[in-house]
């Protein structure tokens, strides 16, 4: 499933002013927020923006805020957008006619190149004025889910010059530019646009975003070496928070106990801050996860022998069923009856407090069928066991991590695998081997370096490999089920050509826009409630094509009849 998540992030440690004191962590913050977003809510790559130090020029910045947010044909309103700040901030006196209201100072954001000589003459930052514009044209063509993140501050009283003062605080004076430099960089959406000064970048009515920041106007935001202490804390935060029901409102509380020691006091604001985080677009159904209810010491899990459950399966218990928010395993289970699509499970240990929850995932298959692995000879391969020690207790094939009850298995030589991997320096690089795949799908595969993602990639092939080879010996409807595959015409819905399914193989080639139908037939005399999954061997993915409805009472698939599928 596609991510509809975006994110432009921004770190800036080393300034182009030798007057302007550098940063540590404002770098590794925006590297450590890329991370976050990939790894816990599966943003792609490609829907974040980087842009670290002198990448991060004003120009620069409000160009890539174009591209890659406003003008993104990717992007579709409502989608999550977040704009990160990690850097300096700054105030410069407001010039004349600048806002509605009480003049006062003006809140910039500092790029690389603040304070210094740009062709449109010195770089006054990206002042507030001019970023709530530009959030406000983004909001018109791309909606309201916006949350603004700044880890930086705006302290009321001036720094003192020593290095004690300043070598932990996120703010710089600006000491060249001048307040009609403001207006020669003031973003060309801003003209002519009421803005209420006095507020600055805390502007509580506003409706086109929600604004995170790291403290309170006149506060400082503080960093150490491991990073700023707001989104280290953010960071802490979504591992023990469950953020798919957290407000904004909320998460800042939350965050703000966390600080209150160094008195730094996050701060929330806008219109929508009581709406669930990032309106809880990330946090979408893990598929992985599949309903269970009953009593606390047994329940009915809702899988049975057709999805390759047997006595022995165990599974983890857990709240709720979201990607990229805290789950933890509750209690553990093992199956001790199975049924066609449930089962019946135990507690694993009685001696251990009882945990609730009404999710499951299956931590061990306990399969039957081996899952046989040739690891190809490579050069990393080679210096890994001459010199790396494994220091995890977990299992593993030549370094990537293997999960028990899959019943994976080493052989010698690739005739005998049903899929090689090699590990080499930069990738893990496997190939589908399996007898019952066509030898025209066994493409070589390349995945990223990474232990955790060549473990589960590992995982998801033996289980594929175990529904691929299950089968039941007692063929209860040998000869007596059927299927056809027509190609159907996409405006009349009605069926082209002849069955293309002939001795068990249908040669289909694809073609943009092409709808094809699924016709079931049951010779049989008994009414059957059919799934249809579709196997695809060059990702080991398994998708359900077809199931029925659980609250149907009558059969979908009669005897002696048939289903249209598609």
């Amino acid at each position: 499933m596609a991510s509809r998540v975006f994110a432009l992030l921004i770190g800036i440690d080393d300034y182009k002013s030798g007057r302007i004191w550098n940063l540590e962590a404002c770098a590794h913050d925006a590297q450590r927020m890329k991370q976050w977003l990939m790894q816990d809510l599966q943003v792609p790559k490609e829907n974040i923006a980087l842009l670290l130090n002198q990448e991060g020029t004003k120009r620069r910045i409000e160009d890539t805020f174009m591209s890659h947010l406003v003008n993104n044909p990717a992007i579709a309103k409502g989608d999550a957008l977040i704009v990160y700040f990690a850097g300096h901030g700054s105030t410069l006196r407001a010039p004349p006619d600048w806002c509605e209201g009480k003049l006062g100072s003006v809140q910039v954001l500092c790029p690389y190149d603040h304070d210094t000589k740009g062709p449109e003459g010195r770089v006054a930052g990206i002042s507030d004025r001019s970023l709530l514009a530009m959030l406000a044209e983004l909001s018109l063509i791309k909606g309201d889910n916006i949350t603004l993140i700044l880890d930086c501050c705006f302290p009321k009283a001036q720094l003192g010059s020593s290095a004690r003062d300043r070598r932990f605080v996120r703010y710089t004076p600006t000491l060249k530019a001048t307040p009609e430099d403001l207006f020669l960089g003031l973003w060309r959406g801003a003209v002519g646009r009421s803005f209420r000064g006095e507020f600055g970048f805390f502007q509580d009515d506003c409706q086109s975003h929600v604004l995170l920041a790291a403290c309170r106007p006149g506060e400082k935001a503080l960093e150490w070496k491991e990073g700023g202490k707001f989104t280290s804390e953010l960071l802490t935060v979504k591992d023990v928070l469950p953020l798919h029901q957290m407000k904004y409102s909320e998460l800042s509380e939350h965050l703000a106990k966390g600080l209150t020691h160094i008195q730094q006091h996050p701060v929330c604001v806008g219109r929508r801050k009581d709406r669930v985080f990032l309106n809880g677009v990330p946090f979408v159904a893990d598929a992985s996860l599949v309903p269970v209810n009953g009593e606390k010491d047994r329940l009915r899990l809702e899988m049975g022998a057709m999805h390759g459950v047997v006595e022995g399966t165990e599974f983890s218990v857990h709240d709720h069923n979201r990607f990229g928010s805290i789950n933890p395993s509750l209690d553990s289970f093992r199956v001790y009856e199975v049924h066609p699509t449930w089962s019946l499970a135990r507690r694993k240990s009685m001696n251990k407090p009882a945990g609730r929850g009404s999710w499951a995932r299956i931590t061990r298959w306990n399969s039957r069928t081996p899952f046989r692995v040739y690891v190809k000879r490579t050069c990393s391969s080679i210096l890994r066991r001459l010199f790396v020690r494994n220091k995890n207790s977990e299992a593993e094939l030549d370094g990537i991590p293997v999960k028990e009850g899959l019943n994976i298995v080493q052989v010698e030589t690739s005739a005998k695998a049903d899929m090689s991997v090699g590990v080499h320096t930069r990738d893990v690089r496997v190939q589908n081997l399996d007898h019952l795949v066509p030898p025209t799908a066994h493409p070589l595969i390349r995945i990223e370096k990474d232990r955790s993602r060549s473990g589960v990639i590992l995982s998801e092939a033996a289980r594929f490999h175990m529904h691929l080879h299950r089968t039941n010996p007692a063929k209860p409807f040998h000869e007596s089920l059927g299927m056809e595959i027509f190609r159907v015409d996409p405006h009349t819905q009605r069926r082209v050509g002849p069955n293309m399914l002939v001795d068990g193989t249908a040669a289909i080639s694809h073609s943009e826009g092409a709808r094809y139908a699924v016709v079931l037939h049951n010779h049989s005399d008994t009414d059957l409630w059919p799934y249809l999954a579709y196997m695809d061997s060059n990702g080991v993915d398994i998708q359900l094509l077809y199931h029925p409805q659980p609250s149907h009472p009558i059969p979908p698939l009669r005897k002696r009849s048939y289903l249209d599928i598609g």
